[in-house]
């Protein structure tokens, strides 16, 4: 009996501190914004780099693609990497690129291949061959506003190393895509604005901003191509050198469409083993952001002040679900009918990605396998040269 009472208070204070940070994120996630804005003072524009690595063509690449090109900045370039300069993707760029003419652009053809990650290879020759040392990093689903460079530029202090933003994602189309939606936009935002609420920056690579001089003193691609979580080892890079990463005050949309089951949960997969590999306490605690371990928490718990193990369930479930609720219609957020399906698919998905990525290194990058414990070679050019 006292080995149980034991258990009962330990899983009664775990599910206090599930509900607690819950409760905390949620009024961080909205509060981020204001509090980021505070803290971006620069008011220069210096110039800047653009750079769109490509693969393959996304749902509604040229409205995300062609949205970096129509940015309201006055001295920006752009430059698109791929490894096939002949496939699909990058004869839709020439046709974007060849409907902005005022704007400086080109494209390169990536042969790196020293990289954990074939991203990293395919930004070695923009990075190194970027007209100007602020270079701004665009993934492929990402939309900009014709303002966001701008607003991102002014959290590129002198004090700060690499600005990222945190994603959300719209324009869901099928269940899948809703599901993928409701982790990015649920556990994952809420740790992230948090963090940036607090101060705290990390790396997420939707969009990177930095300067490429600090890349080089921090380790060049040295520093980020021993892993599939460039963004992250990005920031630790950084860190080394004094230089903070934040998060801007600004989000990035990110234009989902319709997805596939499988990639979203080979997606999850990839990130979780990266957290696994590079951030084991944040791994470790991924569980207490979730709500199936906090609802059978308040079932174990619920005797101690005698609530029916069912009705505390339940009540857990239901808080955690409206509160998520309540955040996306705050934060204009898409939602659908189907919301209490999502939320439980969701729930089992990320359980299920979470304990998977114990077991395994081999994830999938862009349709490829990749090892992300394997090892990387030498960076063609030297870290210190540049």
């Amino acid at each position: 009996m006292t080995a149980y009472i034991i258990l009962a208070w330990a899983v009664g204070a775990y599910w206090m501190i599930a509900v607690v940070l819950l409760v905390v994120s949620v009024g961080a996630t909205i509060a981020q914004p204001w509090l980021g804005a505070r803290r971006a003072t620069r008011r220069d524009q210096p110039p800047v780099s653009i750079v769109l690595p490509v693969k393959m063509l996304e749902d509604q690449f040229d409205r995300t693609q062609e949205s970096a090109l129509t940015q309201h900045y006055g001295d920006f370039d752009v430059t698109v990497s791929a490894t096939d300069v002949d496939g699909p993707a990058v004869r839709r760029m020439r046709a974007i690129l060849a409907r902005h003419p005022t704007v400086p652009s080109r494209i390169l053809r990536s042969t790196a291949k020293f990289a954990v990650s074939p991203k990293v290879d395919n930004l070695y020759a923009p990075f190194m061959q970027a007209t100007h040392d602020v270079i701004l990093m665009k993934d492929a689903n990402v939309l900009l506003e014709p303002d966001a460079l701008a607003q991102h530029v002014r959290q590129l202090t002198d004090e700060v190393g690499l600005v990222c933003a945190i994603p959300y994602c719209a324009r869901l189309e099928n269940f899948a895509a809703q599901v993928e939606a409701a982790i990015i936009n649920g556990p994952h935002a809420r740790m992230l604005f948090l963090a940036s609420a607090l101060g705290q920056g990390h790396g997420v690579g939707k969009i990177m901003l930095f300067r490429r001089s600090d890349f080089l003193r921090a380790g060049g691609f040295d520093a980020i191509s021993h892993t599939v979580g460039e963004d992250n080892a990005l920031a630790k890079a950084m860190r080394r050198i004094g230089k903070r990463p934040v998060f801007s005050h600004r989000l990035v949309r990110q234009e989902l469409g319709a997805r596939a089951f499988e990639d979203v949960y080979q997606r999850q997969l990839r990130w979780s083993v990266v957290r696994r590999s590079d951030e084991l306490i944040s791994f470790l605690a991924e569980p207490i952001c979730q709500a199936v371990p906090a609802v059978i928490a308040s079932a174990l718990a619920a005797p101690l002040v005698g609530i029916a193990p069912l009705a505390a369930a339940s009540a857990t479930l239901l808080l955690w679900f409206a509160l998520e609720t309540l955040l996306s219609v705050a934060k204009g957020w898409q939602l659908s009918w189907a919301a209490p399906a999502v939320f439980v698919v969701r729930e089992a998905t990320m359980l299920a990605v979470w304990l998977n990525a114990w077991v395994t290194d081999q994830v999938v990058w862009a349709k490829d396998s990749v090892n992300a414990r394997a090892g990387a070679k030498p960076s063609p050019v030297p870290h210190e040269e540049g």
